[in-house]
């Protein structure tokens, strides 16, 4: 009986023993580490409150129209001290002449710099390099890339290339890098603007990143606070949301951002993004967005994750902030109040009614001291308290030359082999005749002649270039596509490019139809994209690739690869196969 009792007690001691091992783990955040951004000199303490909330303020640089408005910059920043600029390119860019664009762009910073009392903050979305946006400089590859060449030092090349090509603009502080994770593939915002979908890979890269845009002296603001991805919904749409339970952000999102904070970084832009898990105070009803919860901003960020840096709001026209408050402005006051120290592009007219607020009580002056003392701790930090005799830094022929070489090794690194049933090499002998195809919202046909000419140059004859051929109208001539020894299908749907779709719809979708009627063994799919496009519409192709980004530099790696000069080495920083596109 006494060995029936023990054995009993044995199995009944085992039983719980692994029950305990079977029960999911659940995860911290690492320890909360306080940086300290508390500034020496005090000399905030003495400006007026407008020039206080000036420092709060990046206001969208409308140039020519505030000239006109007030008469000059300098008369508008007399009335109006604001603390930091953003350079809004389509105000600039689509203007011409063209070859004035850049000389524009700096008058203008020039202008607000020597109207300021304090150095302009002056701020940019370049997410792939100065290039994409201005080809007096380079477009980098894709954010996306640097997580498929998964190595620490291009990544800190990557960031110390754009931000030294910032500062060749004048902009001293930079709106990423994104913390963001692209974990589901219907997400159409963040995709390959996110460097993976696992934060075991992106943290190591994303701190080289900082570190090398550090080294230029260059300001960083990662985003999006709590953290995009992890559902479909947009935040320029509507207000998104992070699901993922407290254990799961905690070893994702969490333990990424409390790192990241214990390090220093200096400020953290929140997202119009909800996170249900940790939330418990609602507005009519619902969870507010980071963007303007104080339960986040201050509860969650800067008490228990001890962030002593600036938080900062994405930009509050975006319908996920939108329809809390009466207006634009209300949501701005609101956002600040919550806890947001730095409002990205309020109207000058937020200025006057935040002090309103302020002095009739509304919102408590010490609210204002500590988003004042933050900004000025970073200012203090990075250089930015003391005017410079030059606010541009021009570069070198030399550094564009490292800057390019770096590039190139980023995208030889990044391009990535998904499928090869064909045995690459391809060879001018075997596949002589190739047409490029076209895929995308856009029509990219110029930016395709690029990898024409480069399979010219490798013996091959390429002389058709299509986009989104319908099959409405190429069900019955797709006996044109026979003379083609293979098609090489290039997909290119980016960020806002369309806006509102991951996957393909309309003429895309259409395309897509067409090329799926040909023999598979003619399809050379490429995305250089989404990531997911060539699994899900050609995975019975002989060739799939991806490439994440539509730059020469990524043009050239793919060539460069198909025809064996290099050899793949990218890794999917990504699931390819996912329940969602089953």
């Amino acid at each position: 009986m006494k060995t029936y009792i023990s054995n009993l007690l044995i199995i009944v001691t085992l039983c719980v023993a692994i029950i305990g091992c079977n029960k999911p783990k659940k995860h911290q955040l690492p320890e909360a580490i306080s940086y300290n951004f508390t500034p020496k000199d005090t000399t905030w303490k003495s400006l007026s409150i407008r020039e206080k909330i000036g420092q709060t303020m990046i206001v969208r640089a409308f140039h020519k129209a505030q000239v006109a408005q007030f008469g000059s910059i300098e008369n508008m920043m007399e009335k109006y001290p604001i603390g930091g600029i953003f350079i809004p390119y389509w105000d600039y860019l689509f203007t011409p002449p063209r070859d004035q664009v850049i000389p524009t762009i700096k008058n203008a910073i020039s202008d607000y710099e020597n109207a300021s009392k304090y150095p302009m903050i002056v701020t940019e979305d370049f997410e792939r390099g100065v290039g994409s946006i201005y080809n007096e400089f380079t477009n980098m590859p894709s954010e996306m890339a640097v997580g498929a060449a998964n190595n620490t030092d291009l990544a800190y090349k990557f960031g110390n290339a754009i931000a030294k090509e910032s500062n060749a603009l004048g902009v001293n502080w930079l709106l990423h890098p994104l913390v963001d994770l692209n974990m589901n593939p219907l997400q159409d915002l963040v995709v390959e603007r996110a460097i993976s979908d696992d934060a075991t890979r992106a943290y190591p890269l994303l701190k080289a990143q900082i570190k090398g845009m550090n080294a230029q002296g260059v300001v960083s603001t990662i985003k999006h606070f709590p953290g995009d991805g992890a559902t479909i919904k947009n935040q320029h749409l509507i207000t998104s949301a992070n699901n993922l339970s407290i254990s799961e952000w905690n070893k994702t999102f969490g333990t990424m951002y409390q790192k990241m904070i214990n390090e220093g970084t200096p400020a953290i832009m929140v997202g119009h993004i909800r996170f249900p898990a940790y939330q418990k105070e609602k507005r009519n009803g619902v969870f507010l967005p980071a963007s303007l919860s104080e339960e986040l901003m201050v509860g969650l960020l800067k008490k228990k994750m001890k962030f002593n840096g600036i938080i900062m709001s994405d930009a509050l026209n975006m319908g996920g902030a939108a329809g809390y408050y009466k207006n634009e402005i209300e949501t701005s006051l609101a956002a600040f109040k919550a806890g947001v120290d730095m409002v990205l592009w309020p109207t000058l007219k937020f200025m006057d009614s935040l002090e309103v607020r302020i002095k009739r009580g509304d919102i408590p002056m010490s609210r204002l001291d500590d988003a004042v003392e933050r900004i000025w701790g970073v200012r203090e930090k990075y250089g930015l308290l003391q005017k410079k005799k030059n606010i541009f830094y021009p570069i070198s022929e030399k550094e564009t030359a490292i800057i390019k070489k770096n590039a190139q090794e980023i995208a030889n690194s990044a391009v990535t082999l998904l499928t090869d049933a064909i045995k690459i090499p391809l060879k001018p002998s075997e596949n002589k005749k190739i047409a490029i195809v076209n895929i995308s919202h856009e029509n990219r046909t110029n930016d395709l002649r690029f990898t024409q000419d480069l399979l010219k140059t490798k013996g091959f004859d390429v002389d058709t270039i299509l986009h989104n051929p319908s099959f409405l109208e190429w069900g019955e001539k797709l006996n044109f596509f026979d003379k083609y020894d293979k098609v090489l299908v290039a997909f290119e749907n980016r960020y806002f490019s369309p806006l509102g779709a991951s996957l393909l719809k309309d003429k895309e979708a259409l395309g897509v139809w067409t090329l799926g009627m040909l023999p598979q063994e003619k399809i050379i799919a490429v995305s250089y994209s989404n990531p997911y496009y060539v699994n899900f519409y050609f995975e019975n192709a002989y060739i799939g690739i991806n490439a994440y980004s539509l730059d020469t530099f990524s043009q050239k790696a793919v060539v460069n690869a198909l025809t064996g000069k290099i050899p793949f080495k990218g890794t999917s920083p990504v699931k390819l196969v996912h329940e969602v596109l089953k």
